[in-house]
């Protein structure tokens, strides 16, 4: 399994990192990370990912649209029978060191593969809509990983308080941060500061689909227009 870093943290503390791994056919070697949790998106192709806790071993057939979620501690490897895996990583800081423990939420079970489409769309800005695939009701402690969908003309420009990373999964179009217009397209990948003000700009028919991860866990609807005001969702 070949690993690339993508977005490293930087000058930040306890910092959200993420990395794409590719992997050809085989078996990978058994890892764990006793500092992040890890959220894993599959971009594309197939595997039987294999995951060892203190709760016993599991074994999931993923593919592309699942996603994976390992807790610090927990062993993982991947199987690949034919193809290429194209795994997006995104680690999570642990409740072990100052910030993470404080923004930890308690979880009652923890869920290792969510698959997109299974989960109930919900309502956000400017007539998108996101699905949730890992938040604290399935054992994300530290963050919510999920997709979002924007139609054409996208979301006014924003911000939110949390922290956040976000990859283009599907369509293309603009990031506005900074006084720039930026084109984006499958792959791409930003990061969002608190408070940053930014917006997607979608002008193609086809949907862009964000997968974003974001710190503490909470609600991806929860973003404010610049003067402060929220944004209401368009369920409102």
């Amino acid at each position: 399994m070949t690993e690339r870093v993508i977005i490293d943290g930087g000058p930040y503390a306890e910092p959200l990192i993420h990395r794409t791994h590719r992997m050809a056919t085989g078996t990978s070697t058994a890892r764990h990370d006793e500092a992040h949790d890890e959220l894993l998106y599959v971009m594309d192709g197939a595997a039987v990912v294999h995951v060892s806790s203190l709760a016993g071993d599991d074994s999931f057939d993923v593919a592309a649209g699942d996603a994976v979620q390992v807790q610090a501690g927990e062993r993982v490897s991947f199987e690949v029978a034919a193809g290429e895996l194209h795994l997006l990583s995104f680690l999570v800081p642990a409740p072990t060191t100052p910030w993470a423990a404080q923004i930890a939420r308690p979880v009652d079970r923890i869920v290792h593969v969510a698959r997109l489409g299974e989960q109930q769309s919900e309502s956000a800005t400017a007539d998108r809509q996101f699905e949730v695939l890992f938040d604290r009701h399935r054992g994300s402690r530290g963050a919510t990983m999920f997709v979002g969908f924007i139609p054409t003309s996208g979301a006014p420009e924003h911000y939110h308080l949390y922290d956040e990373i976000c990859v283009i999964v599907r369509g293309s179009g603009f990031l506005h941060a900074l006084g720039r217009a930026q084109p984006i397209g499958p792959g791409s990948a930003f990061h969002v500061a608190p408070r940053l003000l930014h917006a997607i700009e979608n002008p193609n028919a086809e949907d862009i689909w964000i997968l974003g991860v974001f710190r503490p866990e909470g609600s991806a609807a929860a973003a404010f227009y610049p003067d402060g005001r929220p944004a209401p969702s368009n369920e409102d």
